[in-house]
């Protein structure tokens, strides 16, 4: 048998993949026992330190709680907390009470052996206190240094509204410095405008790790919730990476190092506190146990490798020699080349393919050419511009037309918006096309069975010819055309206006229903858009319809009703007008088109009357003639001339409001000047600008939202407070001064807005 002769794409690679993949599964069982070996043998080893681990989180949890019980206990202390009003300087006095406060601190450390300072500071005072001296919060700083951390993160421990957390610390006493941790609490949240004052319980790391043996070479790492070093044994700490990534969940064990430096961590993590106690142990101590396994998965491996290698060898050569023969026949018949390396699978899938893409392509070649053929056709019917050369019945045959009779009626769609097929009010070119498309295939789905349908584009509408079999009534060509705008709008979402002509006889008949489906399409504009317009149902008088309604004297009322600003009626003045000429359909199109061009010159005639040069900028702003251009129906185009009414009226109320709205300005001017005159009242008030009281008192409400009482009151009332806060005047002396000649007037004003008598206002000032 030749030799087998690998290439790069052909399928005797994709077997050798898949031999090779059926090799893997003895390698991969091979790779899980001995991963599950060295999990068991883990799990020893984590074992062995758990109860370790276990008993020192409970040991330093359990005096970790006590001290945060004791610390809960010093912040219901009274004499502690007596001593957070003080500010500096400290006086003679309060020394009196730092050494009460000294002296309870050391009771309170007699408490937990753990403690091995208790500091008090008190940001009020700079003030720190423990049980044996007192310092500031420099010296403080400067005894409780903390790796990486400047004075100001230091001192944002202690500015933070609640304070609880501990932070590993270098503790200095006596000159000699000492790994330590600081619990940090705060003393009191009773008051939020208070500085306050914040516990500081010293605990060093001999302490936590005191009473706490090691076995077999084991190192112990104590790390808090955010990996700083709490307290640590032997030197291990130096070398290892502690990370939340490899520090996951509540307890575990992994490997760390290679060769000799390789150490087992096991660690576990408090629930109570967050810290890490962490067991690290040279990996050598078990690693041998290890070697007996490595060396019968090594063997197994070897044995796979080799007599799986023959095997695929084999059954490769045996299954490729006949896909091999296949090849070099097709290869002969059809000339096509194999070329050296390429797939085979993917040869026999190109011939093929090839093959039934040719046939496939002459169909739609010739289907192609004949549905424009046949389309132009159409187009020329619709026209009557038709082609004399041949005779009528043998284009019908080249054209695969079969006639059922000879009565004819046109459709016509319009696509007024496009639906699911738009995107931001937008559709592109190929979109359109495709809705055109499903408008004419649902329109010649609808009518065959019944009748046949020939459909068409022409001047960007579809065009659907009825050949009637056996016609029936008008009624018949309205419900075809309802069943394909239904199914558009509800299946796609897009709106169709449809035009319907009459029926007629001989294929002449075509273009004359074609014309007749062309005007019903006009009336779209009075009828509005997404509407079936029968040609039939449009009156002689509409469409030979010479004058509308519209005489001077209603032009004049809305004229009036403009001037004076008022939109609701100028509005229901004008769709009524809209309304007697459009309703029953007794205007042209030319003529509904006059009317609203006549409603908008109303407005501009009224504006032109006023004379303002404002109003005059804001009709060129809004430029209503070209909007009512854009308008493709009554509707839009009454719609469009209510916003620029709407525009015109608020205009012209705003102007009225500026107007008004200076009397209010006037009054709060002088109120504001003379309010201490104790004269100063409605009244005056009223006789001053020459208008009765009411009326004065009723325009100030409506244009300000206040009454005219409470503003002079309030007006008053702040005069006081100004006089309270910058002079030393008595209550009755600022009462005179801001228009109360009685007291009790004024003490009883002043509480109404205040809350508080002018009195009690001063002291609190």
């Amino acid at each position: 048998m030749a030799m087998i002769k690998f290439r790069t794409h052909s399928i005797i690679i994709t077997w050798l993949i898949s031999y090779i993949s059926v090799l893997l599964v003895p390698i991969i069982i091979s790779g899980i026992i001995y991963a599950a070996t060295w999990h068991v043998v883990a799990s020893e080893v984590n074992r062995a330190n758990e109860s370790l681990l276990n008993q020192m989180e409970q040991a330093i949890d359990s005096n970790l709680l006590d001290i945060e019980r004791l610390s809960t206990e010093m912040t219901l202390s009274n004499r502690l907390a007596g001593f957070l009003d003080v500010e500096a300087p400290i006086q003679d006095p309060d020394y009196y009470t730092l050494t009460g406060i000294a002296k309870d601190l050391r009771i309170y450390k007699m408490a937990n052996d753990y403690i091995e300072e208790i500091y008090v500071y008190y940001k009020n005072s700079d003030t720190v206190i423990s049980s044996r001296e007192h310092l500031d919060s420099q010296r403080l700083f400067e005894m409780m240094h903390t790796d990486g951390m400047d004075k100001n993160r230091w001192t944002a421990i202690f500015g933070k509204r609640y304070t609880n957390e501990y932070v590993p610390i270098t503790y200095r006493e006596d000159g000699q410095a000492s790994k330590a941790v600081m619990y940090a609490r705060s003393l009191t949240l009773d008051n939020s405008e208070q500085e306050g004052a914040v516990l500081l319980f010293i605990i060093k790391d001999s302490s936590l790790l005191a009473n706490i043996s090691s076995s077999n070479k084991a190192s112990i790492v104590i790390l808090d919730k955010e990996n700083r070093l709490i307290a640590s044994t032997g030197n291990a700490y130096g070398s290892a990476d502690f990370t939340n990534e490899k520090l996951k969940g509540t307890s575990g064990m992994f490997y760390q190092g290679t060769g000799k430096q390789k150490i087992a961590v096991s660690y576990t993590v408090s629930g109570k506190t967050g810290w890490k106690y962490i067991s690290l142990i040279p990996a050598n101590l078990f690693d041998e146990k290890m070697k007996l396994v490595k060396n019968l998965i090594y063997i197994s491996l070897i044995l796979s490798l080799l007599l799986g290698g023959i095997v695929t060898y084999l059954f490769l050569k045996r299954n490729y020699n006949p896909m091999n023969t296949l090849i070099r026949s097709l290869v002969t018949r059809s000339g096509i080349s194999f070329e050296a390396g390429s797939n085979e699978f993917g040869y026999l899938k190109t011939l093929l393919d090839d093959t039934f893409a040719e046939k496939e392509k002459n169909g739609e070649r010739f289907e192609r050419h004949r549905n424009s053929i046949r389309s132009h056709f159409l187009q020329g019917l619709l026209k009557g511009q038709l082609d004399g050369h041949m005779p009528m019945q043998e284009s019908l045959e080249v054209h695969a037309i079969t006639l059922a009779s000879n009565r004819f009626a046109a459709l016509l769609f319009s696509v007024d918006h496009y639906g699911k097929f738009e995107v931001s009010g937008l559709i592109d070119l190929p979109k359109a096309k495709l809705v055109h498309f499903l408008v004419m295939n649902v329109a010649e789905e609808v009518v065959e069975g019944s009748h046949q349908a020939y459909t068409t584009e022409i001047d960007n509408l579809q065009a659907c010819i009825i050949n009637f079999k056996q016609y029936r009534d008008d009624d018949e060509l309205m419900a075809i055309a309802e069943r394909v705008k239904v199914f558009m709008r509800d299946q796609f979402g897009v709106h169709l206006t449809v035009a319907v002509s009459n029926v007629h006889e001989q294929l002449e008949g075509i273009a004359l229903a074609y014309q007749e489906a062309m005007t019903a399409l006009e009336y779209r504009l009075v009828m509005g858009s997404g509407e079936i317009i029968r040609y039939g149902d449009l009156s002689e008088a509409t469409r030979e319809s010479r004058s509308y309604y519209y005489p001077l004297h209603i032009e004049q009322q809305l004229i009036n009703l403009i001037k004076t600003g008022d939109y609701d009626k100028a509005k229901a003045m004008l769709d009524e007008i809209v309304e007697i000429n459009i309703s029953g359909a007794a205007i042209s199109v030319p003529l509904a088109k006059c009317l609203l061009f006549d409603l908008i010159s109303t407005i501009l005639k009224t504006l032109s009357e006023i004379g303002s040069s404002d109003k005059r900028d804001l009709m060129d702003q809004i430029n209503p003639v070209d909007q009512l251009f854009a308008c493709e129906t009554i509707k839009e185009m009454q719609v469009q001339i209510s916003e620029v009414l709407k525009q015109v009226c608020d205009s012209i109320q705003d102007e009225k409001s500026s107007e008004n709205s200076r009397l209010s300005q006037q009054v709060i001017a002088y109120v504001e000047q003379r309010y201490s005159s104790d004269d100063l009242n409605i009244t005056a008030l009223g006789e001053a600008f020459d208008l009765t009281p009411s009326y004065l008192s009723k325009q100030f409400k409506a244009q300000t939202g206040e009454a005219l009482l409470e503003f002079i009151n309030k007006t008053r009332i702040g005069g006081a407070k100004q006089l309270l806060r910058t002079t030393s005047l008595s209550v009755t002396e600022i009462a005179r001064a801001v228009g109360y000649s009685d007291i009790n007037t004024f003490n009883r004003i002043f509480k109404k807005y205040e809350g508080i008598t002018p009195g009690k206002y001063k002291d609190i000032l």
